[in-house]
């Protein structure tokens, strides 16, 4: 099993939210909650930084895509794949 998990230039990142509206797991939360929280995306911008969120016991984390590194317009956002026996 994968499991992917994003990494934020912190020198780079200036929390302009591209990364929060183009995910299209924040858009399918977001459409079914009305509002991001901590509990249902994946990515939020705190304090004019991104931050990822994962947690283990949800049915859904990031799944890799790529879209927020494509849309980053600072490339701040790289991804990781960690292998899960």
């Amino acid at each position: 099993m994968q499991i992917y998990k994003m990494k934020i230039n912190h020198n780079l990142c200036t929390g302009c939210n591209v990364c929060v509206v183009s995910c299209p797991i924040n858009f399918n939360q977001l459409r079914k909650k009305g509002e991001l929280t901590r509990e249902n995306a994946v990515i939020l911008v705190k304090n004019g930084i991104a931050c990822p969120i994962y947690e283990d016991e949800r049915s859904f984390n990031c799944d890799g895509c790529g879209v927020c590194v494509e849309e980053c317009p600072q490339r701040a956002i790289s991804i990781q794949i960690i292998e899960v026996e």
